[in-house]
C-alpha cells in the first residue's frame, strides 16, 4: 500500500515509522527545508512513552530523555505548594514521565524512518480524495497520489481547512503567549531529577531536565506580549531561581510563541482516503502538556488500525473511532488552564493521574 504523509514532525514520523513496519511503502512530505525542532523542550508523559514502546523505540528514547522522578511547586515566597513523587511511574504506567530535547526526538524518530528519505520544500497545497485514492499537490508544482494520505501538517493545517473549512481559535484572555529557552541545568538551582515551577495567579515558569547537561523553562504571564513583560514580572521573585535564571538566559535564545484555544475540535477527521492526525486533528492549549504526547498516540493507533484489516476504508474509520473521542476529552481538559490560574486547575502531575491516566487504554 502507499501512503503519503504531509508533515515531518512528531506524529508525521512516527506514523510513518509504524505503518513502514507494516510494509507499506510511505512516503514523508515536510515543507521546511530541513528537520523541525520548534519549541525547544517537551515533558513527555507515560501515555506518549507508552506510545513509542509501541512504535519499537524503547531503547532509543530511553537514551535521549530523563525521567522526571517529582513534581515540585512553590510559590514567589520559596514556599512549597505541592509535591507529586513520579519515580513508580514506569512500573505504576509502563513508562516514565520525562523531559527531552525535542530536536533530539525529532532526530531520533527521523532517524528511525530514515533522514534520507523524508522529502524537505514539500508545502502542501490541495489533497484530493478519490474511489480508491488519494492525491496531493504541493506549492513546488509536484504532485502524489497513494491510497491514503495523512494529513499530519500542524496546529494551522492546510489539508484540515480543504477537508472540513477550519476551525475557530478564540482569544485565551490569561495568556495569549508561552516564553521558553533552553540553558545549561547546572546553572539552575533546581532538583535535576525533577519538574519545578514557581507559581501565581498571574505567571508562571517551571524547569526540566531534557539530558546532556541542559534544562529547558518555559512559563507565562497574563498579559504579558513582549519578552520585556514577560521578564518583568519575574523581577522581584529573589526567593526563588527565576531572576537569575531569566538573567543568564541569553535574550536571542528566548522563544515566544502564541498560544491557540480551539473552539470546538473537528468534528470529522476522514474523508475519504484522507484522514488528520496530531495537531491538525486535535489542537490544543498546552496547560495539560498533552499535545505531542497525544500526537505519538495517533500514530501507534493509526498503526494499529491498519495492523488489523487489509481494508483501507475500515482501517481508517477504526482509527478515528478509536482517537478522535478520546483526543477532544484531552482538548476539553486543556482548556482548564494551569496550577493556580484561573479556573483553580491542579497541579499537573495530578491531573494527569486523574485526568489522563483513567482515560487510558
Amino acid at each position: 500500500m502507499r501512503i503519503g504523509i504531509c508533515g515531518g514532525g512528531i506524529g508525521g514520523l512516527s506514523a510513518a515509522i509504524g505503518l513502514a513496519s507494516l510494509g507499506h511503502d510511505v512516503e514523508v512530505f515536510e515543507r521546511a527545508p530541513e528537520l523541525r525542532a520548534t519549541g525547544a523542550g517537551l515533558n513527555l508523559w507515560p501515555n506518549a512513552g507508552r506510545a513509542l514502546y509501541g512504535l519499537g523505540l524503547r531503547a532509543a528514547y530511553d537514551a535521549i530523555s530523563v525521567q522526571l522522578n517529582r513534581y515540585l511547586g512553590y510559590d514567589p515566597d520559596g514556599t512549597l505548594l505541592f509535591e507529586a513523587d513520579a519515580s513508580a511511574w514506569p512500573e505504576k504506567y509502563g513508562a516514565a514521565s520525562v523531559g527531552v530535547y525535542r530536536l533530539a526526538l525529532s532526530t531520533m524518530l527521523s532517524d528511525a524512518y530514515g533522514h534520507d528519505r523524508i522529502k524537505y520544500g514539500y508545502d502542501v497545497s490541495s489533497v484530493e480524495s478519490r474511489n480508491d485514492s488519494a492525491i496531493c499537490r504541493f506549492a513546488n508544482g509536484e504532485s502524489y497520489q497513494g491510497d491514503v494520505i495523512i494529513g499530519a501538517d500542524g496546529i494551522h493545517s492546510v489539508i484540515r481547512d480543504q477537508l472540513i473549512g477550519g476551525v475557530q481559535f478564540r482569544p485565551n484572555d490569561h495568556h495569549a503567549f508561552r516564553f521558553r529557552s533552553v540553558i545549561d541545568l547546572a546553572s539552575v538551582d533546581v532538583d535535576p531529577a525533577a519538574q519545578t515551577g514557581i507559581y501565581t495567579t498571574g505567571g508562571w515558569l517551571s524547569v526540566i531536565p531534557i539530558g546532556n547537561g541542559k534544562a529547558y523553562w518555559f512559563g507565562s504571564v497574563r498579559g504579558a506580549a513582549t519578552i520585556d513583560e514577560f521578564l518583568a514580572f519575574f523581577a522581584s521573585w529573589d526567593k526563588t531561581h527565576v531572576p537569575n535564571t531569566l538573567k543568564i538566559t541569553p535574550r536571542e535564545t528566548i522563544v515566544q510563541s502564541p498560544l491557540f484555544d480551539v473552539d470546538g475540535s473537528p468534528y470529522k477527521w476522514t474523508h475519504g482516503r484522507v484522514t488528520l492526525l496530531g495537531d491538525a486533528a486535535h489542537p490544543m492549549m498546552p496547560d495539560l502538556a498533552q499535545g505531542a504526547s497525544q500526537t505519538v498516540i495517533d500514530a501507534l493507533a493509526l498503526r494499529d488500525a491498519f495492523a488489523k484489516t487489509s481494508d483501507v476504508d475500515q482501517a481508517l474509520h477504526d482509527y478515528e473511532a478509536i482517537r478522535r473521542p478520546a483526543a477532544a476529552y484531552i482538548v476539553k481538559r486543556s482548556q482548564m488552564g494551569s496550577f493556580r490560574g484561573r479556573h483553580n486547575a491542579d497541579p499537573i502531575a495530578i491531573r494527569y493521574e486523574n485526568e489522563v491516566e483513567t482515560q487510558s487504554t
